[in-house]
């Protein structure tokens, strides 16, 4: 029977394939939120199969409506950090250890979430006062160092997407040096060029922040390590503890190479 299917063929499921199709485009291009006719062009499907089926995605809670757009749903992403953060998080807790101890302050592992950064992992010192807990909390990407450092690995004109450089950011408080897309933008350019971000007192009163960036092996920044302090004993410390952390940093990007 020259028509039959070989006995062992994989089933394929159509469905599946294209809602996967559409679930990859809108994760390629994280965090900027996809419309429905820019992943029906990427997918090369018709506007109105892509709209029934980005809402059938979003019910599920695969994708997630952000404005006009969509961004990765928090299904998925709980689904993708059981993998993905714990490979993360096994490469880098050896490496926060070592600076809890060289700092004597918490060290934070944060990732990109949507338009704000999350913490995925904190190392404590013993002396637990000195901890402050950050576990699972997100926080505006905009103005936190480890945000900023996320950000910095978004093209200019994607960071123009996501914050006008004309318009006010909604919410910036009063003493956040990035209260607008412009000063954003060329906050970020700085912070490519440094290799790491501080924040005095801009998120928080009294607090103090600095963070570095952690790489893939396509070079993409995918993580930041962060500390953060109050001011009086923490403000001097800041770029000696930013090059410790990117000394452990850099050793976490190649560790991360190796798997």
């Amino acid at each position: 029977m020259p028509n039959s299917a070989p006995v062992n063929a994989p089933t394929r499921n159509g469905g599946l394939e294209r809602d996967l199709e559409i679930v990859e485009a809108v994760a390629s291009a994280s965090p900027v939120p996809q419309r429905n006719n820019e992943i029906a062009a990427k997918t090369g499907r018709d506007k109105s199969q892509t709209s029934r089926a980005v809402s059938r995605l979003i019910d599920t809670g695969m994708l997630l409506r952000q404005g006009a757009g969509v961004i990765v749903g928090p299904r998925l992403y709980a689904m993708a950090r059981y993998t993905f953060e714990a490979q993360l998080v096994s490469a880098s807790r050896g490496e926060m250890h070592g600076l809890v101890h060289a700092l004597g302050e918490t060290v934070h592992l944060t990732v990109l979430q949507g338009l704000n950064v999350v913490t995925i992992h904190s190392e404590s010192p013993a002396h637990g006062f000195r901890a402050l807990s950050w576990m699972g909390v997100t926080a505006p990407s905009y103005m936190t160092s480890s945000g900023r450092v996320l950000l910095s690995g978004l093209a200019d004109d994607q960071i123009e997407r996501l914050y006008p450089p004309t318009q006010n950011i909604k919410g910036a408080p009063a003493l956040c040096l990035t209260k607008t897309g412009a000063e954003l933008l060329k906050m970020l350019q700085k912070i490519r060029k440094d290799g790491y971000a501080t924040v005095i007192e801009e998120y928080e009163p009294g607090l103090v922040g600095t963070s570095v960036p952690i790489y893939d092996f396509a070079g993409s920044i995918v993580a930041a390590l962060n500390v953060a302090a109050p001011k009086a004993r923490f403000e001097k410390q800041l770029m000696s503890a930013a090059q410790e952390m990117r000394s452990a940093a850099d050793r976490i990007t190649q560790s991360l190479t190796e798997y």
